[in-house]
């Protein structure tokens, strides 16, 4: 397995491994590109490889919690999450303008720090964000926090694999092959702290959706597009695609799109 084509062709990039962290020299502008809960850099990096192909710095980091085994993630709060994003953004300090892409729960982060950081953030590109989970992730993010299953049966296995439909992107990504229970309750703690806030996003937002997404629910973040940011969200849907839009069937639309919006702003 090789990482992404427009990666491979980089210098800084990851040749040869999958789901590491990269950081693709460009400028003036630069792009923070984060993954999903037990995901990797490797969810955003057909975008990232667009967005450099024309010009633009993209650092993808993993997470705290991610690249090792799932266990790691266990007892992680949300502002963990938060915090190691927010060290990420602080090392792109300089650039003439940072715009941010979150994938799921690394959309969450980018909107927490477009939030706490309004200086330093000038676009927002949220991927599926995971404001609501669909029924199976809603029950279990109950369960990870009114029972005590999360410690009987810590981590769960996922069955199928990861929620894209493509099967050679799905085989090729290298997320958890577990899910830790607690990470779910911690994924709607966190989902629940944000929503209040949504309104407080003062940088430009555009929101991809898949048409068929079976992890998040694309309803639920349709109606939030109404309340993030303070002026209209731009949504676009994936009608082909599952959860990972970003690595599924219509990734060459989902990476045009982002890298015109960024494009957009900067004129």
């Amino acid at each position: 397995m090789t990482a992404s084509p427009e990666l491979e062709r980089k210098p800084g990039s990851t040749k040869g491994e999958l789901g590491v962290a990269f950081d693709l020299p460009g400028g003036p502008d630069a792009v923070l590109l984060l993954h999903g809960l037990t995901g990797t850099p490797f969810e955003v990096s057909q975008v990232a490889g667009r967005l450099n192909a024309r010009g633009l710095r993209c650092r993808g980091p993993l997470l705290p919690g991610h690249g090792g085994h799932p266990r790691a993630l266990l007892g992680l709060s949300w502002p963990s999450w938060v915090e190691g994003a927010r060290r990420e953004l602080f090392a792109l300090s300089g650039a003439r303008r940072t715009y941010l892409v979150g994938c799921s729960m690394g959309a969450l982060v980018a909107c927490e720090l477009a939030r706490v950081f309004p200086e330093r953030v000038h676009g927002l590109a949220l991927l599926a964000p995971a404001f609501r989970l669909r029924m199976p992730g809603r029950l279990a993010g109950f369960l990870a926090q009114r029972t005590a299953l999360p410690r009987l049966w810590p981590l769960w296995p996922k069955l199928g694999g990861s929620d894209v439909r493509d099967p050679d992107m799905r085989r090729a990504n290298p997320c958890m092959s577990a899910l830790p229970l607690a990470a779910v309750g911690t994924l709607c703690q966190f989902a629940r702290h944000l929503e209040p806030h949504l309104s407080e996003i003062a940088a430009p937002v555009l929101m991809v959706l898949g048409g068929h997404d079976h992890t998040v629910s694309s309803a639920g973040a349709l109606r939030l597009s109404r309340r993030v940011g303070r002026s209209p969200c731009r949504v676009i849907v994936l009608e082909r695609s599952y959860h990972l839009v970003g690595i599924d069937v219509e990734r060459e639309r989902c990476a045009d799109a982002v890298a015109r919006f960024f494009e957009e702003l900067a004129a």
